[in-house]
């Protein structure tokens, strides 16, 4: 009879172990994102003539676990807002300096990997991943378009964290104006 109490309370513990596995195994899922900005410019040239350009601000895919994206996009449209921050904190700011005039608007687009599915069903099935590569190719998809409509494609790096943002900064101010179109800085 000890015999048979004992399989239920083995496989509770061993179901337990293997959704407990599971679960660290989802958390530990790497999401993907990346920041796009498509916004323009006004600078005066070197003889002093004034210039318009448009542009397209490109990050690089930045790297995550689903616990961290969660944490940082918690209050919804975060990620977008964090982007943001960092594109005023870092190109914004190099460029006023510049003399330059951003348009603080233009469109602000993060392409993330991550999807909610809106279905409280724990971490194991709450998120659609998609994959790092088809990410890639929206960001490539969007350079593309924006190189076809005649856009300055301008990279600028994105420290998710801010821990970078010193240095984003000082890279930014030795950016010189104009940028040869669709070059990597």
């Amino acid at each position: 009879m000890k015999r048979s109490n004992r399989v239920p309370i083995l496989a509770a513990v061993f179901l337990s172990t293997l959704f407990a596995v599971g679960a660290t195994r989802v958390n530990a899922q790497t999401v993907y994102v990346a920041c796009t900005w498509d916004t323009s410019s006004i600078f005066s040239d070197k003889t002093g003539k004034e210039k318009f350009e448009r542009r397209l601000y490109v990050s690089p895919i930045v790297e995550m676990t689903t616990e961290q994206f969660v944490k940082v996009d918690r209050e919804g449209g975060r990620i977008e807002g964090l982007c943001g921050d960092y594109l005023d904190k870092t190109v914004m700011k190099a460029a006023t300096d510049r003399g330059e005039k951003l348009d603080p608007g233009g469109q602000l687009r993060v392409r993330r990997s991550i999807e909610d599915s809106g279905e409280d069903v724990g971490m194991a099935h709450r998120y659609n991943y998609a994959t790092k590569e088809s990410i890639q190719k929206l960001i490539d998809d969007d350079v593309k378009e924006m190189m076809d409509a005649g856009r300055f494609i301008m990279y600028f790096n994105w420290d998710v964290t801010g821990k970078k943002e010193a240095d984003d900064l000082a890279r930014e101010q030795k950016r010189t104006i104009p940028t040869p179109p669709n070059k990597k800085p």
